[in-house]
């Protein structure tokens, strides 16, 4: 019995943990405020991220412990202002961090459609480490 528990209590944590580790895909969604810059990179989106990469960098000062890490985040813009995280993809602890870094920041821009979900490459940059492609659109 005990083994049929462990068991059973590790597919139980498995499927758990696999939901936080989902692909950016839900059918239903927009892809309004997802920046495609090999086809539009003028486009809002695309502005958008780069607005919040900015301002998201000048409080990560402790990005070089991320280097080679990559986070895709889902957002939810608030009534409030203010982002809700629900779902995030790639590297466990940079996902924690920019979960934080995107919890305590005031005065990040909305994205372009505030009633759609918008997802969000985060990765470490700073002036002596290159921008993740996945940061940028690139990857």
């Amino acid at each position: 019995m005990n083994v049929f528990r462990r068991i059973a209590g590790t597919l139980l944590l498995s499927t758990l943990l696999s939901a936080c580790q989902q692909a950016p895909s839900h059918p239903t969604e927009s892809m309004t405020n997802l920046c495609q810059p090999q086809s539009e990179p003028g486009s809002a989106s695309c502005k958008w991220a780069n607005e919040m990469q900015h301002q998201l960098n000048r409080q990560f000062s402790d990005a070089a412990h991320y280097a080679g890490q990559q986070c895709m985040v889902r957002l939810e813009w608030q009534s409030s202002g203010r982002y809700a995280v629900t779902q995030t993809q790639g590297d466990e602890t940079l996902c924690l961090r920019a979960w934080q870094l995107l919890g305590q920041s005031k005065g990040l821009p909305p994205p372009p459609d505030r009633t759609q979900p918008a997802w969000f490459g985060f990765a470490p940059h700073q002036a002596n480490l290159p921008a993740h492609p996945v940061a940028t659109g690139a990857g």
